[in-house]
């Protein structure tokens, strides 16, 4: 047995001073089955610095272990693979602002007080597959995954922040479970990101509040299929501007799936104008946008006859207003008359505005009446 080590439990206790000796000598840190007591503390060692960051040159691998206190590992650049395999963290690990040169690997550990990765890099994998975050957050904010990330059948009990967070590679979040909210907003996925369930994986649960919000998704399918699980969650309890918002960004990931010929006439008239049914003033912002751009195409052609309308004079901008108004809201003229040319024209406005306010009705009240 090593020197300062003994039996506890079944496992060897190994104290955190006997790693960080060994860190500081950049040697091999190698345990199976053993308690860690004391803190891991890197920050207080004798190690080189690169613009701020200490440099860790020794391979870690503490699997099927069990860490008892807090891990100081902040600000550290990991020149070797890491490996927590396994691992139960008792205390909370600190590894913000870190990089990672080699694989990290965290596979099937347990976190039992905040984990923190805040704006941490993984310049290679970045794997958290089976790692469960019982009752304690799990914060990847501003993360930045150079690589492959994975965190396949990962469980979080607690708050998961994900905010700022780039996936430079794929994501696998298949068969991972939230059970609390879940925040992406901002995060950026430059490829696939996976929230449906490959076989023999578990179904993606979002069980809490969830927010994809202005996350930039670079494979609409992704996209698609997270907006799509976050708004049926969102709409289960109760919050119906969150899930209408994915609705939304659900809708333009399926409008971007489609033909050139369908995608950018659905972009015009379903997205940019109706809304998908989301945004009730765009809509009455656009109706109003038709009817000033048929009062100029009037105006610039002269097309109220002003004797048939019986007025004293030539008709005035306010006359080619009201009457644009007029013809998209009823199906008469008001008292006005267009010349023969432009009876096509006020035609197409009137079946243009009628559309518009009839759809401005519906979404008004699908948004404000439900």
């Amino acid at each position: 047995m090593a020197e300062g080590t003994q039996d506890i439990q079944g496992l060897r206790e190994v104290p955190a001073c006997e790693i960080l000796a060994k860190i500081e000598k950049g040697e091999p840190v190698e345990y199976d089955h053993v308690i860690i007591q004391g803190h891991l503390n890197v920050t207080e060692l004798d190690l080189s610095e690169e613009d701020g960051y200490v440099i860790i040159n020794s391979p870690i691998s503490i699997i099927c272990s069990k860490i008892i206190e807090a891990v100081h590992f902040e600000d550290a650049i990991f020149k070797n693979r890491i490996n927590f395999e396994q691992t139960i963290f008792d205390g909370a690990p600190w590894f913000d602002r870190s990089l990672f040169y080699g694989d990290a690997e965290f596979i099937g550990a347990e976190f039992y007080d905040d984990a923190f990765f805040i704006g941490t890099e993984f310049k290679e994998c970045g794997n958290f597959s089976g790692t469960k975050f019982s009752e304690c957050a799990a914060v990847f904010s501003d993360a930045w995954f150079d690589e492959f990330a994975s965190f396949i059948n990962a469980k979080f009990d607690g708050a998961a922040y994900f905010e700022g967070v780039k996936f430079s590679k794929d994501a696998d979040f298949g068969g991972a479970i939230f059970c609390s909210e879940a925040f992406f907003d901002k995060s950026e996925f430059s490829r696939l990101a996976n929230f449906s369930a490959f076989v023999g994986i578990r179904e993606t649960q979002f069980k809490g509040d969830t927010s994809f919000r202005d996350v930039k998704f670079k494979d609409s399918r992704s996209q698609e299929n997270a907006c799509r699980r976050t708004k049926n969650v969102l709409e289960k309890n109760g919050d119906r501007e969150e899930a209408g918002y994915h609705f939304y960004r659900e809708m333009e990931a399926k409008r971007l799936q489609k033909p050139w010929y369908i995608r950018y006439p659905e972009f015009i008239f379903i997205q940019m104008i109706f809304g998908y049914g989301i945004h009730p003033f765009r809509l009455w912002a656009s109706w109003f946008g038709f009817v000033g751009i048929f009062a100029i195409i009037y105006w610039l052609g002269h097309g109220i006859d002003a004797d048939a309308s019986q007025l004293k004079g030539n008709a005035t901008m306010i006359d080619y207003i009201w009457f644009s108004i007029a013809t998209a809201v009823t199906p008469g003229y008001a008292g006005y008359k267009p010349f023969a040319e432009f009876k096509l024209v006020a035609g197409l406005e009137a079946i243009l505005g009628t559309f518009m306010w009839a759809a401005f009705i519906a979404t008004f009240a699908r948004k404000y009446m439900r």
